[in-house]
This record gives C-alpha cells, sequence and structure tokens, in this order.
C-alpha cells in the first residue's frame, strides 16, 4: 500500500472543516506548513474554493490562484474527491508547469506570426509601389507637334489612376501650351464610376485652363454609354480609330487630304 506522504504529487486530505489531515512530501516541499487548507487560497479565489469545496460530495475539478514558497500567485488546477466520511483527497497541479510546453510553443507561433506579418507588409508596401508605377505609365503622354499630344490609356481606369495621370496631363498641357489632346481609348477595360467623376474633372480642368480641346479615339459600345454622361459644357469630339485622328491632324496642319 502506498503511503499518502509519498505522493509525487502536491496532495492533501482535509476533514468536513478543510483541516489538514495529512498531506504528502511534495506537497511539504512547495506549500508552507499551515492547518487549513483555505489559508492557502488566494483572497480573490477565496469564493471560488468555498463554492466547490463546500458541497462536499462527489468530485470536482477547477482552478485555484494559491500560496507557495516561491510564487503567492500561482495558478493551480484542483481536483477534489469527497468521501463517505466526509473527508476529502485533494490533488493540486500547477498550471504553470502543466502547459509550460504550450506556452513555449504559443510563443514560438507568435514569434512566427510576427515575422510573417513584417514580410507581409513588406510585399503588400512593395506591391503598393508597384501599382503606382504602373498606374502613372498608364497614360503616356507622346508629343505630336508643338501644340498637339496624344494620351493613349491602359487598363481600368479607377479613380486612383486618373488622380496620378491627370496630374501628370495637367503639368505636360500647361507647361508645354498644348491646343489639344488625343485620349486613346483603345487600351481601355472598364471605367468604374469614381475614374469616370476623375475623367470628367480631367476635361473640364483642360477646357477651363485654355479651352484645350479633347479628342477620344477608339471607343468601344459599352464605353460610349458611360462616356455619354459626360458633361457637354466644354467642347469634345470623338473619332474612330488612331489613323483617322492622324489623317485629321495632318489635314489642319497642311491643309493636303492625305
Amino acid at each position: 500500500m502506498v503511503k499518502t506522504t509519498n505522493i509525487p504529487v502536491p496532495y492533501f486530505q482535509i476533514n468536513k472543516d478543510y483541516e489538514i489531515i495529512t498531506r504528502s512530501k511534495h506537497t511539504e516541499e512547495q506549500f508552507p506548513q499551515v492547518d487549513n487548507f483555505l489559508e492557502l487560497v488566494d483572497g480573490d479565489s477565496m469564493v471560488k474554493a468555498e463554492r466547490n469545496l463546500g458541497k462536499k460530495h462527489g468530485t470536482a475539478v477547477f482552478e485555484l490562484v494559491m500560496k507557495t514558497f516561491q510564487n503567492p500567485f500561482s495558478l493551480y488546477e484542483v481536483h477534489v474527491s469527497w468521501n463517505l466520511d466526509r473527508s476529502a483527497e485533494i490533488v493540486c497541479v500547477e498550471k504553470s508547469t502543466a502547459n509550460e510546453k504550450l506556452f513555449n510553443q504559443i510563443d514560438r507561433l507568435r514569434g512566427r506570426l510576427e515575422n510573417t506579418n513584417f514580410e507581409l507588409l513588406e510585399k503588400k508596401n512593395e506591391l503598393e509601389a508597384a501599382m503606382h508605377k504602373i498606374n502613372e505609365l498608364s497614360g503616356p503622354f507622346i508629343s505630336l507637334t508643338d501644340d498637339t499630344a496624344l494620351v493613349p490609356l491602359f487598363g481600368d481606369l479607377t479613380e486612383e489612376k486618373m488622380m496620378l495621370i491627370s496630374k501628370k496631363i495637367l503639368d505636360n498641357a500647361h507647361h508645354k501650351n498644348q491646343d489639344r489632346l488625343y485620349f486613346d481609348f483603345t487600351g481601355v477595360s472598364e471605367i468604374n464610376e469614381d475614374g469616370f467623376k476623375e475623367l470628367q474633372q480631367l476635361f473640364k480642368t483642360l477646357w477651363y485652363m485654355g479651352e484645350i480641346e479633347a479628342i477620344i479615339i477608339g471607343i468601344s459600345p459599352q464605353q460610349a454609354v458611360t462616356l455619354n454622361n459626360l458633361d457637354t459644357e466644354y467642347h469634345l469630339k470623338f473619332v474612330s480609330t488612331l489613323k483617322e485622328a492622324l489623317k485629321g491632324l495632318y489635314t489642319k496642319k497642311t491643309g493636303v487630304d492625305p
């Protein structure tokens, strides 16, 4: 028969008044010598201890903050089994020890996640910088003559893209004293609502800057439905192809029909 004092975990036997009848040697190494089990319970855990121990029958498992030699606030998982004579067997398992492996795994995982998040943030910043550059390059300003330029547009016309393109177009149109700009929509996929608003604002600004003529080239039937809603208070022209536009430009400059 195994002596209770040799049980290799913190073990108590208490009576109905929670007075300690016997304890294991392992208990003596961890807990101060007291007469009543409740003297080892931290004040904040006292209500929980009295509620669970007060049943005085059956078994129960619950957590308590207890006072030890090493730490006055140690978390334990307490296992209680009441006997017919209203004495009880109590085994206490320190949570920090039982979960040390799990906590270490969590810490390692947290460290990996932090590194991953940092790497993802770097990739996100790189992607945003690349998209910003692509948007800038989606509407190049190409001078055709001293007073005429071509702006081929590419991809979806979004608000962000149109804001970047508009700034570049307006700066060039102002410094190069342009009279007309050809906007080639052949490479445009879709025009979203906010992109359309920015496009309309660009045409208005060009007209107010000095009645700069905007000539739109190569719109699809779907784009025509969208552009049909453009404000017509400023001057706009539409031509089918870039070839037709250049032909008209040549005729205007030379007076000769090619």
